[in-house]
């Protein structure tokens, strides 16, 4: 029944003004669906989910194979160069040469062992233009391997955090989109309290105008005194002065909705509030485990800790460093003629091997300086995550302790409203009659427009208190319905959400 009057009032405002101004109706829900579509806080929140899901391609594109062609095509010489003779002397000696090379391989890192390993053909040219001759030397097909020794494994980590990354951006998506509404309906109800105080204050003009030409009236017949006429007078000045405000104050709020919704037409905004204040209870523990299945933060938290470890890994590692560079395959001779590089007798194996480390005998004490640091950091960082754990859990009891004071306080103040309504309409017509004076209507009237305020205010409490509680938890306790589905994934190929498998 409230809905339908609600419409009614807001069709019936429509159609008094469109003559003046185009005017759109707004429901809380239609502000919301706006917001999410249009505002600058969705939009960055679509951008953030991009940029992690392209985060993480990155990442798992690393542990693909790659095929690679290197070169240096040309690298041409000309110019006097200075040649030592087998006396010693030096005799420069003009050189006009080119070398090109270039490689073609397919190469893989291996993440369980931190190794590197391709498999690759090579070739060179050498050209002397001063003897007009050419050379070719290649190797027809070889492999390498590049082992790093007691370094630490990055990938072993990029295993673990990585995917962590990925999901934390995931649900810092749909945190967005739940602050987005939140604010989205914040905006709404500064905007819908500034209306009712215009209705309010066009109200008590209309009235005070009409009371102040009464008393008018009633003084130059001797039944009223000055001063009761006076502040009749005063009333109305008031009234005219509050009633201007509100309407900048409406201008205001009006512009401040429709900027973030994205209504770039400048339109009248009439506003229709929930018929209904559900009713639901919300058990603390249950909204607090809710909020650390859910939430990107304590996801945060396990991330934080364990780069804090990967630190002290790398940092216990640093004090050597040692690298295994192993090759074996088929090389060429050098040649005259490109065919010869893979002609058969002019093939042979060939092998490289390398071991080479770095060992600091006396290092004043660094790698123990550098150690303790990243101990120290680590636990910094843990006090850190404990004290975050501690203000969230915090913040969560908070929330839910003040929406369930925030709903009972709602049927206070309407059952105040309706009460207070009434006692205007009875004293108001007390002093139309001339049973009371000017003084009780004002108690009456301040009586009945703080509570209309009051009741509004408490609208706007619990409804942004609600979308407060969905944005902490990520769940709808008002539908018992998570807001986050893990298995939801954003694909921007297609700019759509796909559900994959569940592992």
């Amino acid at each position: 029944m409230k809905k339908v009057i609600y419409l009614f009032i807001a069709f019936f405002c429509l159609a008094g003004t469109s003559w003046a101004q185009e005017t759109k109706v707004l429901t809380l829900e239609e502000t919301i669906r706006l917001a999410k579509e249009n505002s600058r806080d969705a939009k960055q929140a679509e951008t953030s989910r991009t940029l992690g899901y392209w985060s993480y391609q990155v990442y798992k594109s690393t542990l693909r194979p790659q095929l690679l062609l290197r070169g240096t095509l040309p690298n041409y010489f000309d110019r006097a160069t200075p040649v030592t003779q087998e006396d010693g002397s030096v005799e420069y000696v003009s050189v006009n040469q080119n070398t090109s090379d270039f490689s073609l391989g397919l190469e893989q890192i291996l993440p369980w062992t931190n190794t590197t390993i391709s498999f690759d053909t090579r070739l060179q040219r050498f050209d002397n233009y001063t003897t007009d001759a050419t050379k070719y030397q290649g190797d027809p097909i070889g492999v390498s391997i590049t082992q790093p020794l007691f370094s630490v494994n990055p990938y072993k980590w990029d295993k673990v955090i990585q995917p962590l990354e990925y999901e934390q951006s995931k649900r810092g998506f749909v945190q967005d989109m739940e602050e987005t509404s939140r604010i989205a309906a914040l905006r709404f109800f500064q905007l819908l309290v500034v209306q009712k105080d215009l209705e309010i204050a066009t109200q008590n003009e209309q009235s005070n105008d009409t009371i102040y030409r009464i008393e008018e009236g009633r003084y130059n017949i001797g039944t009223s005194t000055e001063d009761e006429l006076l502040q009749t007078e005063l009333n109305l000045l008031t009234a005219r002065a509050d009633a201007q405000q509100a309407r900048l104050d409406v201008q205001s709020r009006s512009l401040d909705l429709r900027s973030f919704i994205g209504l770039t037409e400048d339109v009248k905004l009439v506003l229709v509030p929930p018929a209904d204040v559900p009713a639901f209870e919300i058990d603390y523990e249950e909204a607090l485990q809710y909020a650390k299945n859910n939430r990107a933060e304590f996801l945060d938290f396990k991330i934080q800790r364990l780069e804090a470890e990967q630190s002290v890994a790398t940092a216990r590692a640093s004090r050597f460093n040692a690298n295994i560079n192993a090759s074996y395959g088929y090389n060429s001779t050098q040649t005259g003629t490109l065919g010869g590089v893979y002609e058969g007798d002019n093939i042979g194996t060939g092998s490289r091997f390398t071991l080479g480390f770095s060992l600091p005998i006396l290092d004043g004490g660094r790698n123990k300086a550098r150690m303790n640091q990243a101990r120290e950091r680590q636990k910094n960082t843990e006090f850190t995550v404990q004290q975050n754990e501690i203000n969230f859990e915090q913040e969560i009891t908070n929330a839910v302790r003040n929406f369930g004071q925030i709903r009972n306080q709602i049927d206070i103040a309407e059952k105040r409203q309706e009460i207070a309504l009434r006692g205007f309409e009875i004293t108001n017509g007390r002093y139309l009659a001339g049973k009371v004076g000017i003084l009780e209507l004002n108690n009456s009237r301040e009586t009945k427009d703080s509570a209309i305020r009051n009741y509004t205010s408490a609208l706007q409490q619990y409804w942004v208190a609600y979308y407060e509680l969905r944005s902490l938890t990520l769940y709808d306790f008002r539908n018992n319905v998570l807001l986050y589905n893990e298995l939801l994934e954003y694909d921007p190929k297609t700019d759509s959400v796909i559900e994959r498998a569940k592992q």
